[in-house]
């Protein structure tokens, strides 16, 4: 009878630690963290113990990237194998969902196929260097341009001060508002700074290409205020088919299966657009201003149309 083979205690931890990077960038504090709350006798965990976990899985040919004070993990254990041909139908599915107007389908497909990536062969990696850019989520347009302003912003959104934002307006109008930094939105091949806007109490969502100056500000973002919201009712098949935007919540299901849905973090402008897509078959109901902003819009496009086919 074979004796069973001894596995040690560290083993286990290394591989251990390669779960937790798996699942999230963790800083070293945090694998202690999760090693001091786990079932394991031995207690006394040091950072020189867990670099010695990360070196190990280095050796075994994982890499890691270190942002401040978090290693994330940029390869995986399972890796997949993809040509030229199979890589072009991957950029093919990433450029038509960023078509999709339901912003939260765009965000799932960009999600698996960032996790996608991260499974890429060493061989497919250069592969991808080759037939599109350096790094192969920069498919899109604008993306190297603004790597350092999205890196400011990120940094912006984890201080959590205030912001004073110089911009110019669809009309190309200069204008500054004092606001708080909320998220970083991609939507579609363009790239957001989403702030909430404490005047307005609304959450307002800036062009990059139309940012002109950010200045933090030493007053702490409070995030407090109540965000004003707005109610439209979806009707016929689009009520059947509708899936919830962030922010979203279903206030009413009536009786003809038509829904009655409050949005509070979408930017007003983007809101209203997409509203707009909806037709026949979206009316807002409050508030009053919303209501007569997008009768005025759905006016100026009637009559361009009218005055094109005249």
């Amino acid at each position: 009878m074979k004796k069973p083979k001894k596995v040690t205690a560290t083993s286990v931890r290394v591989l251990e630690t390669l779960k937790i990077l798996y699942e999230k960038s963790s800083s070293v504090q945090d694998i202690i963290h999760y090693f001091e709350n786990s079932d394991y006798e031995n207690k006394v965990y040091t950072s020189e113990a867990i670099l010695k976990y990360i070196n190990t899985l280095k050796v075994f040919g994982m890499r890691f990237a270190k942002e401040k004070d978090k290693y994330k993990l940029l390869t995986s254990p399972c890796q997949f194998h993809f040509d030229e041909k199979d890589l072009n139908a991957i950029r093919l599915i990433e450029k038509f969902s960023n078509l999709l107007p339901e912003k939260g389908t765009q965000c799932e497909i960009n999600g698996f196929l960032q996790d996608l990536e991260k499974r890429f062969s060493d061989k497919t990696r250069l592969i991808a260097h080759n037939v599109t850019k350096p790094d192969f989520r920069e498919i899109k347009t604008g993306y190297n341009k603004y790597l350092k302003q999205i890196s400011e912003c990120e940094q912006y959104c984890a201080d959590g001060l205030k912001l004073k934002i110089t911009y110019k307006n669809y009309q190309g109008k200069e204008l500054s508002i004092i606001a708080e930094p909320n998220d970083i939105k991609y939507l579609g091949q363009e790239i957001y700074l989403s702030v909430y806007n404490p005047v307005s109490a609304q959450i307002q969502d800036i062009n990059f290409s139309s940012i002109l100056k950010i200045e933090q500000l030493p007053q702490k973002a409070t995030h407090i205020g109540m965000l004003s919201s707005v109610t439209f009712e979806l009707k016929d098949r689009l009520a059947k088919a509708y899936k919830l935007h962030e922010g979203e919540k279903l206030l009413q299901k009536k009786s003809d299966g038509n829904i009655i849905i409050s949005n509070q973090k979408e930017d007003r402008t983007l809101l209203l657009k997409r509203l707009m897509r909806y037709g026949e078959y979206c009316e807002v109901i409050s508030p009053k201003s919303f209501r007569e902003e997008i009768k005025e819009m759905i006016k100026r496009t009637l009559d361009n149309y009218l005055l094109v086919n005249k």
